[in-house]
């Protein structure tokens, strides 16, 4: 037996909402139950109703008090109602996010796509949301910061306007707790209807001020980063990138975009490329390194969480897949035109963050060692690599990749 509870405000259609479920599954031939539980019956008043489904004959008369799935019609009353009270252990909570085909990432990216970044903000918030909705910071007296730690995921198609909306699940699977550090693992889902869009699992703890400020970075980084000889440094290419419009999220204006684009000034997340070596790497497929200084006045500090300005790490895995965008324009130069990128889809990613980008530090460094590439039927490009930040690593990306399609 499957038993729901609806939490809305009177007008709302909670009520209405639990009986026409009701109806389809009677239809889909179960046995079902539907009932409202009414408080102050005025307009705008907390509502409740009850939703019960099987396949066998339905015996019980009572509440629902150990819901297998709860929906809630109205965000503001996790304010002063518990909606997840009696929740079963191992249940998920769904969110939705609109894509909306205005929105600026389009732009920025100068295609109909959303970049990797957007996908990972869209697949990690809802963590954060359930992370603060269980009190989980409010364990310490002191003033705990959430930081993103890690995942491992795997991307099924792209994520575009033509969805309208996507589904986002999450569930909390496993915590911890170490003095003031505490550490929290989570599963994720993108849908879309009954589509996988995107699905992983990540890692979140919640740090003390003064356990930030001792960056340990990745662990053995320097013995197992990719250093180019001399020689291949003698020959690697360099390029300078040009600011163009969008500048920022709130910039209205674009340049038209067609093809195989690197993203508008908004988006993009490397100033200049240091060193483009295309035989370059252990596997002799191609090294990349590129730059970017911290400019404390950019969007994404003030955008971050109220008073903890910090540069999201999706924003640095973002400025890794940049680095594979540059790679393959420079591999396929015939195909700029004809082509436009894609991100890999059906092999898992990983990411590992062990320290964080504040307004006061100086300078990005990114750097890409290709692992495979693809030609045909459809070229590919596959990589590993770190970001450092003024000479610490503290990020780690593992076979990320991109593809080219036909326009």
């Amino acid at each position: 037996m499957q038993e729901i509870r609806f939490h809305g405000r009177g007008g709302q259609g909670t009520v209405v909402a639990s009986i026409l479920l009701a109806k389809a599954f009677f239809r889909a031939g179960y046995d079902v139950q539907t009932f409202p539980l009414f408080g102050v019956e005025r307009r705008g008043a907390p509502v409740e109703a009850y939703l019960r489904l099987d396949r066998q004959k339905i015996l019980t008369r009572n509440n629902v008090y150990t819901p297998d799935h709860v929906v809630v019609q109205d965000v503001k009353l996790l304010q002063g109602v518990d909606v997840t009270r009696g929740l079963k252990p191992g249940g998920w909570i769904t969110a939705e996010y609109d894509v909306s085909p205005d929105a600026w990432y389009f732009r920025a990216e100068g295609a109909s796509t959303a970049p990797i970044s957007i996908i990972l903000e869209i697949a990690l918030q809802p963590c954060g949301w359930l992370a603060a909705y269980m009190g989980s910071a409010l364990k310490s007296k002191k003033d705990l910061r959430f930081r993103n730690l890690g995942g491992r995921a795997s991307l099924f198609r792209e994520l575009s306007p033509d969805l309208k909306t996507v589904s986002v699940k999450t569930r909390l699977t496993k915590a911890a707790e170490a003095g003031d550090m505490i550490i929290e693992h989570f599963d994720f889902e993108i849908w879309h209807q009954d589509q996988q869009i995107y699905t992983g699992n990540t890692n979140f703890g919640f740090f003390s001020l003064e356990s930030l400020a001792v960056q340990a970075g990745i662990r053995d980084a320097q013995h197992r980063v990719y250093t180019p000889t001399r020689a291949e440094l003698q020959r690697s290419r360099t390029h300078e990138f040009r600011n163009l419009a969008p500048l920022a999220p709130q910039d209205p204006e674009r340049v038209p975009a067609r093809g195989m684009t690197l993203p508008a000034k908004a988006l993009r997340m490397i100033d200049r490329i240091d060193a483009y070596i295309p035989d370059g790497g252990p596997k002799g497929l191609g090294f990349i390194r590129a730059t970017k200084r911290v400019d404390p006045r950019e969007w994404f500090f003030d955008a971050h969480f109220y008073q903890d300005p910090v540069l999201p790490g999706s924003l640095g895995i973002e400025s890794f897949v940049q680095l594979l965008k540059y790679i393959a324009r420079q591999r396929w130069p015939q195909l700029v035109d004809s082509h436009r990128f894609a991100l890999l889809t059906g092999k898992p990613h990983q990411w590992t963050y062990r320290g964080q980008i504040l307004p006061k530090n100086r300078l990005i460094t990114v750097e890409a060692v290709v692992t495979e590439v693809e030609e045909a039927p459809v070229p590919a490009i596959r990589a590993e690599g770190y970001l450092q930040v003024d000479g610490l690593y503290i990020y780690k990306m593992q076979d990320f990749g991109i593809k080219l399609v036909e326009i």
